[in-house]
């Protein structure tokens, strides 16, 4: 049966009235129609491809090599990132499936895998889809907790083949890991032979960083975010995910991984990947067109980060006010989709929060969903997640109205 919250992607969409702040997805407004159309209109005006039939056929195994040259450039220009090649970059159909495939290759039912609690839903998902045994450790505002106790009872203890993280702009609690303990955790690769698996999908999406550029204005709280896990390929036990789906639109299914070149090839040998021709030539092709002259870049920084910026701002400030201190806290994130509130009071249960919030046109997943076992659930039961993503300020506004009034009906039903 589906989790409470967890979002059903057939639902009924002619429902227009409730607010679903649970979805993690951008509202229509943010898909870049006009630079998408043109793109793809290249794509049909390429005579040369279309003779060589490079975007009509079967393509390569590790991805149409034009558009991995186009990440290359990508990531220097975003990433600073300077020593990477294309053959260090693997063409993926988004990051849900190279996940899939990773667990395949690199994996075996019983292994041991780490993930932050909290950590991204659907990961889980896949991971329990592939019969791997899950632990978690906990997170705190630099990201993953590196102590002497995960290295002493988790690392050297349970022995995990991986560890799977979200590092910048964490689903669902917006954290960032903090550039030591990215070291940390590549040298401890090193050390403990486990595989990490960096999901950096929300890495371009950094409003602080744009702010910081636009107006000028040095606030002392905002920092330069780390270097991309990508920059740490040269280890051979690193693979960053990064996806156009958070930064196009979801339905290009595309994305890229960043490894080894022994890893990349390792990948285009996978023998779905191999028998399917690559992953999505004709889409590569749209998108490599909007690399090649900045317009991808251009409507990251011009559109999304100041949007997504002007949305999370009111999403957090309307939350602040009308809950205050005293009742919840948040922690305001620099980028990303994602808030993550946690009610001080933790006898707060989000489940039954969120059927009364239903009631009233709002949805929002409760904390429970990112966590892998009864024990981590309980610990995660006060909170909940909000994407800022999915609606714009006039609707985020009403939502918070509509989630004040769900816990107001909460509370007096509790104390009954």
């Amino acid at each position: 049966m589906m989790d409470i919250g967890l979002e059903d992607r057939n639902e009924n969409q002619s429902d227009t009235t409730t607010i679903k702040l649970h979805k993690g997805e951008p509202d229509k407004t943010m898909i870049p129609f006009d630079l998408l159309e043109k793109a793809t209109q290249k794509v049909f005006a390429d005579e040369k491809g279309r003779h060589q039939r490079t975007y009509w056929t079967y393509g390569e195994d590790e991805g149409n090599t034009e558009l991995r040259h186009q990440v290359i450039n990508f990531l220097r220009h975003t990433c600073a990132i300077a020593t990477l090649s294309y053959e260090n970059i693997f063409i993926t159909n988004g990051t849900s499936a190279i996940l899939d495939q990773i667990c395949t290759m690199f994996l075996r039912a019983g292994d041991t895998i780490l993930v932050e609690c909290p950590t991204y839903s659907y990961g889980l998902q896949i991971f329990r889809d592939h019969h791997l045994h899950i632990i978690s450790y906990s997170v705190d505002d630099d990201g993953l907790v590196i102590d002497s106790t995960f290295i002493n009872d988790v690392l050297e203890r349970t022995k995990p083949k991986m560890v799977y993280i979200v590092p910048t702009f964490q689903n669902p609690a917006g954290i960032t890991m903090s550039h030591h303990r990215r070291e940390q955790l590549v040298q401890l690769s090193l050390k403990y032979h486990f595989l990490i698996v960096a999901d950096e999908v929300y890495h371009h999406l950094d409003y602080e960083k744009q702010d910081h550029n636009s107006n000028g204005i040095d606030h002392d709280r905002l920092v330069e975010h780390p270097k991309s896990f990508a920059a740490y390929h040269a280890a051979g036990t690193v693979i960053a995910l990064h996806s156009f789906s958070k930064i196009l639109t979801p339905a290009l299914r595309l994305g890229f991984a960043c490894a080894s070149h022994e890893h990349v090839n390792a990948m285009g040998r996978y023998g779905l990947i191999h028998s399917g021709g690559g992953a999505n030539p004709f889409v590569s092709g749209i998108v490599a067109r909007t690399l090649e002259d900045g317009s991808l870049k251009k409507f990251i920084d011009e559109k999304l980060c100041v949007e997504y910026g002007k949305r999370m701002t009111v999403l957090y400030n309307e939350l602040m006010q009308i809950f205050g201190e005293k009742h919840i806290t948040c922690r305001r994130p620099s980028g990303g989709y994602f808030l993550w509130v946690k009610f001080n009071d933790t006898g707060v249960d989000c489940d039954q929060l969120l059927i009364i919030a239903r009631k009233y046109g709002v949805t929002f997943h409760p904390g429970r969903l990112f966590a892998h076992d009864e024990e981590a659930k309980a610990k995660l039961a006060h909170c909940l997640r909000l994407c800022f993503a999915i609606v714009d300020c006039e609707q985020l506004l009403a939502g918070c109205a509509r989630l004040k009034q769900a816990f107001e009906e909460y509370k007096n039903i509790t104390l009954q």
